[in-house]
């Protein structure tokens, strides 16, 4: 299933950085463009914490915050221009200003003030199609992306039926996306124009030139999710279960990667009287039990046990702290450089009998 526009449409997307609207969304806003449906793309972040590029192209290693403030000025304008290409005008875009490369920490430590922002926007908009990042994309600031629209939609826009939500991904190859999103076909007009989108970032291509025209050509993927559309665990989570009072993860470790921090598992959702709510679980090399802080005080919250080693285990996680009939999002975050081994993972609420079904690797049991 893909987008169907026409005049009366009104299409809008959510773009973590400048850049992503070219390398994932240019085709389907060429045709919302034809259709004449009304556009508004919404930048999260203007990108400005791109340190490689950002150095090659000035020649300056230390760079400090006006260094930064100005290459995201000139992201976009690059932005700007690429949009122009696709027949978006600046006046149908908007410039959020949230930190690039911090969008984890904002949805971890209190995403209840930007739930209302992005909702705000929503409503100003009324889009009939919002088109938003998926939480299994491999770069932390889409997935965080991702779960923060997801919890605007079951927060305010839950029974609203004459809007769709389509998610894409940019990074990544994640089989619980691209096992259910369709590809769509484009014309040769629509790869050179695509194409020339992506030319207009001229800081990104300094050093990706290559990897950034295959997106020109790479087909762009787009999966209808719904309110009752949850995740398939994937990455190093193996399965997930979740009972009244517990969540149960088993990881294998996987080895692919060289890592720059220790694995620990983030849980995410409402607590019993709707409150926001994120604790932190470090996952120790032995079988020991293991603390569950809260994000935003690094309180202990709840004692979690974990059996195994340093590359399989299980871990059972009290969530009395969290709502059972509201669902909770998981991440085991292994970064490497930029990018996680995966993204976030949503689970469904508890059932009337006390628990859910078993999400594992690959597949929904």
């Amino acid at each position: 299933m893909i987008p169907d526009f026409n005049s009366r449409s009104r299409v809008m997307l959510f773009a973590p950085h400048p850049d992503d609207e070219s390398l994932a969304c240019s085709v389907i806003l060429q045709r919302a463009v034809r259709a004449r449906a009304a556009v508004r793309v919404i930048y999260v972040t203007n990108g400005e914490d791109n340190p490689w590029p950002h150095r090659v192209l000035e020649r300056k290693w230390r760079l400090n915050s006006s260094d930064r403030n100005r290459w995201g000025k000139m992201r976009r304008a690059e932005a700007l221009a690429a949009l122009a290409v696709l027949g978006v005008g600046p006046t149908e875009t908007r410039f959020l200003g949230l930190p690039d490369q911090q969008l984890t920490s904002l949805l971890t430590s209190d995403y209840e003030p930007l739930l209302k922002r992005f909702a705000g926007e929503i409503n100003d908009f009324g889009p009939t199609h919002l088109l938003v990042p998926s939480l299994s994309d491999t770069h932390p600031d889409h997935s965080a992306l991702g779960v923060m629209l997801r919890l605007v939609g079951n927060a305010f826009f839950l029974h609203q039926t004459a809007m769709r939500t389509w998610s894409y991904v940019v990074h990544g190859q994640s089989s619980a996306f691209f096992g259910r999103a369709t590809a769509l076909t484009q014309s040769k007009i629509e790869t050179a124009k695509k194409r020339a989108a992506i030319a207009c970032h001229q800081s990104q291509i300094k050093l990706s030139r290559r990897r950034f025209f295959a997106y020109a050509t790479r087909p762009e993927y787009l999966y209808r999710a719904c309110a009752a559309d949850f995740g398939v665990v994937e990455g190093s989570i193996h399965s997930a279960s979740r009972q009244r009072h517990s969540l149960q993860i088993t990881v294998r470790m996987q080895l692919k990667f060289i890592y720059r921090t220790e694995p620990a598992l983030f849980v995410l959702g409402n607590g019993a009287r709707g409150e926001f709510r994120c604790a932190k679980i470090d996952i120790p090399p032995r079988s020991k039990s293991v603390a569950a802080r809260d994000v935003r005080t690094r309180r202990a919250i709840a004692l979690a046990q974990y059996r195994g080693d340093s590359y399989a285990g299980e871990l059972l996680v009290p969530t009395t702290t969290f709502a059972p009939h509201a669902p909770v999002f998981v991440k085991l975050e292994r970064r490497s450089w930029f990018f996680d081994e995966a993204g976030w993972i949503e689970i469904p609420p508890v059932t009337a009998h006390g628990l859910t079904s078993a999400l594992r690797l690959a597949g929904v049991a």
